[in-house]
């Protein structure tokens, strides 16, 4: 597939995607969502797979939701699993340590073992299902973009970002932690007594361990996303300004060797994109965005 870029709004994207499109059905197929526990890490993970009714063997994208929230993540990743296998491709999604209905605390919400349980759901999705191990995708919203890109080295076909924490280090996350100043005063308060209790823009209170900076601030993302091969699809708002156009763009620029880059922008869309308030008729535009890039690119 010739590699390209194109920064588009959602109104245009039916047409842009015709680039990813091949012949085949693309449903609509009934579905199935059923709650599960898997084991990972000794500990029981909640997660929903979400399955199409259809014959022999289906897609699969792994989803990861972001800071703080949840596999359902106030609806929207909910709609973008079902919307999934309306069009025949199956879908497992996880709450992750102290998000959800995880039983485990905050402090254990860290790089290490969030990307531990995307495996471990993996692998359960392909154990219970017909699943095509060579038609799998990831899926990640804001800090599930930097989980989705730190396994982009695990045998993925195609990857989806909505408004990822995808470049370097702690850089990306500066605006959402009250700007670097305040972020590197709460890493050293967390290194020092090995947590540091920080209270989101959104009002939540979460203990964030030494462990969660240490990852974040080892993680280099621009180094994983530069070796994946596939395409990538990033979404992006118009007026998000906690991951802004420009940690977009770095991402993008840095994906050299992936076959093709999408980037579409949704008017209007501040990082709640439609899942928290704002505009009711952003969420179906971003549901929509994701469902068709991977219903297109997995088959």
């Amino acid at each position: 597939m010739k590699r390209f870029m194109s920064v588009l709004l959602f109104l245009v994207l039916v047409s842009a995607a015709g680039v990813w499109a091949a012949p085949g059905n693309y449903g609509p197929y009934k579905f199935s969502a059923t709650t599960v526990l898997i084991s990972s890490r000794g500990v029981d993970i909640p997660a929903v797979l979400t399955l199409p009714q259809k014959e022999g063997k289906v897609p699969l994208v792994v989803m990861a939701h972001g800071h703080g929230g949840s596999k359902e993540e106030n609806g929207g990743l909910t709609a973008i699993a079902e919307t999934l296998a309306i069009r025949g491709v199956a879908s497992i999604r996880m709450d992750f340590p102290g998000c959800g209905a995880s039983i485990e605390p905050f402090t254990q919400n860290n790089v290490t073992n969030m990307l531990a349980d995307m495996e471990s759901a993996r692998a359960y999705a392909c154990a219970k299902a017909s699943i095509d191990p060579a038609n799998e995708g990831v899926f990640g919203y804001s800090m599930g973009g930097r989980l989705a890109v730190l396994s982009a080295a695990k045998g993925y076909r195609s990857m989806g970002l909505l408004a990822p924490v995808s470049t370097d280090g702690p850089d990306p996350m500066f605006v959402f932690m009250g700007g670097k100043d305040k972020y590197v005063e709460m890493a050293a308060k967390a290194k020092a007594d090995g947590h540091y209790l920080f209270t989101t823009p959104y009002g939540q209170v979460q203990d964030l361990s030494a462990k969660w900076f240490a990852d974040n601030e080892e993680a280099k993302g621009l180094a994983a996303v530069s070796a994946f091969t596939g395409p990538i699809l990033f979404v992006t708002g118009s007026a998000d300004v906690i991951i802004p156009m420009p940690v977009i763009q770095a991402t993008a620029a840095a994906a050299v060797a992936s076959s093709g880059i999408e980037i579409v922008s949704v008017p209007g869309a501040d990082h709640g994109y439609g899942f928290y308030g704002g505009d009711p008729a952003i969420m179906p535009q971003v549901v929509e965005s994701v469902a068709s890039f991977f219903a297109l690119t997995l088959r």
